[in-house]
């Protein structure tokens, strides 16, 4: 047997079988665990302000966008060019993406709550992922209906 193969503690063609951690064996054991738990809900709480965020993101855009449409009727009186509904199509976009983060968050945080109490290391990029697209994609569609207004 490798060293390699001595520290993962398994060979190639074996798995790892989970089983539930041990607990209440020893007070050291059961405070890493409650630790794991209370991380985990940590990161759900996380989640949950991001989606939040998300979701107030979303209505200051639309109430921007009524302000700086009644700005302009303000200063052109009744001369005024409609740009379109880039801003509601964002504020949307925030909506649905606020109320799919936080479906997604808390399927993840009873997902990972399992992986704990079956004593499973289970990792997954997927949520991750899912915030770096989602700012990416808004961010995306400002700068468009920004460079919009100024082509436009």
């Amino acid at each position: 047997m490798s060293l390699l193969q001595r520290i993962m503690g398994q060979r190639h063609n074996e798995k790892i079988e989970s089983r539930p951690p041990a607990v209440m064996d020893d007070d050291r054991i059961f405070l890493a665990w409650q630790r794991t738990h209370m991380a985990n809900e940590r990161t759900f709480l996380s989640w949950s302000r991001t989606s939040i965020s998300l979701l107030a993101f979303g209505f200051v855009i639309e109430k921007f966008e009524i302000f700086l449409r009644h700005l302009l009727a303000f200063e052109a009186g009744s001369n005024i060019q409609h740009h379109g509904n880039g801003a509601m199509y964002l504020s949307l976009l925030c909506f649905i993406l606020a109320g799919f983060m936080i479906v997604v968050s808390g399927l993840r945080f009873v997902r990972v709550r399992r992986h704990i109490n079956k004593g499973e290391a289970v990792f997954s990029a997927v949520p991750d992922l899912l915030v770096v697209v989602s700012v990416a994609v808004i961010i995306g569609l400002a700068l468009m209906l920004g460079l919009q207004r100024f082509i436009g």
